[in-house]
């Protein structure tokens, strides 16, 4: 049995093993704070046209001696400034309105700074899915994808682009216009006219309508993801009739006939697209 002395001895030998090689700690990221470094150190880049934190961000993740990056907008210029060193090395900035992020920060703002929210800070605002747009600026579309006859459509182009983070649609003059933005929908400028909404990229439950005169935006209306309104089931006395299944995607095996197609649009590269096609005429049923 050790005895008490020898105890002592090994609980202070571990006291200074512990003493000597102290717990490393790890420094938790800085996501959005005002930088507060000791050091002098200069920044990596500055790159321009940068409208978001999310897309400085971009920037920083592109470069591998990217550690961290300042945003914010100082006298009415937006300044993304990437650094090759954590955001606690940071050295405090000239303004207030620049902030700073870890390159591993997630949720990142993708909102475009004003004079009201110079950092360009989350301001808890829902996301528009369908609403017209009222921003105050003058931003310009990112493209206008042609032959897009839905909302869905516009969504999946939007998708599609990293840059994209918002899109208009609607029925403007007899033609379907897709707009996309770089800016979430809440700051794209009002628009001439009212047929055009507003969506940001993140809406669920986008509609999948073609827009006509009386539904000149492509609103969902009540019926099927379709468009089509839900057939009823027909019934024989007191039972319901067996309703027939749709065919979705199965080799066509009807009887022999002469059944012409109704038409054969070109420039359709798509299930979805043919479907639009065929939701716009009224005789179309399949």
């Amino acid at each position: 049995m050790p005895s008490f002395t020898s105890l002592v001895a090994a609980s202070a030998f571990l006291a200074a093993t512990v003493s000597a090689s102290p717990i490393q700690l790890t420094a938790r990221d800085t996501c959005g704070a005002a930088p507060a470094g000791s050091g002098s150190q200069a920044p990596l880049a500055q790159p321009t046209g940068i409208t978001t934190a999310a897309l400085c961000q971009a920037q920083c993740e592109a470069n591998n001696s990217c550690q961290s990056f300042v945003f914010g907008m100082v006298n009415n210029v937006v300044d993304c400034i990437l650094y090759s060193v954590p955001a606690a090395n940071v050295p405090p900035q000239s303004s207030a309105n620049l902030i700073v992020f870890d390159k591993a920060c997630t949720s990142v703002p993708a909102v475009v700074p004003t004079a009201a929210n110079p950092t360009g800070a989350n301001l808890h605002k829902r996301d528009m899915c369908g609403s017209a747009p009222t921003g105050s600026g003058s931003q310009t579309p990112l493209s206008q994808p042609t032959g897009i006859t839905t909302a869905e459509l516009c969504l999946a182009q939007c998708n599609s682009l990293a840059s994209c983070l918002s899109f208009l649609f609607g029925l403007v003059n007899g033609v379907d216009e897709c707009q996309l933005f770089s800016v979430a929908a809440s700051a794209i400028p009002a628009q001439s006219s009212a047929n055009l909404v507003a969506y940001d990229k993140a809406c669920s439950s986008v509609p999948n309508v073609v827009p006509t005169t009386s539904n000149p935006t492509g609103a969902a209306t009540g019926s099927n993801s379709g468009g089509a309104n839900t057939p009823t089931v027909p019934t024989q006395g007191s039972k319901p009739a067996q309703q027939k299944r749709d065919t979705c995607g199965s080799a066509p095996t009807g009887p022999a006939g002469n059944a012409n197609p109704i038409s054969a649009p070109a420039n359709i590269d798509s299930t979805a697209a043919c479907k639009a096609q065929c939701q716009a005429d009224a005789s179309c049923k399949s």
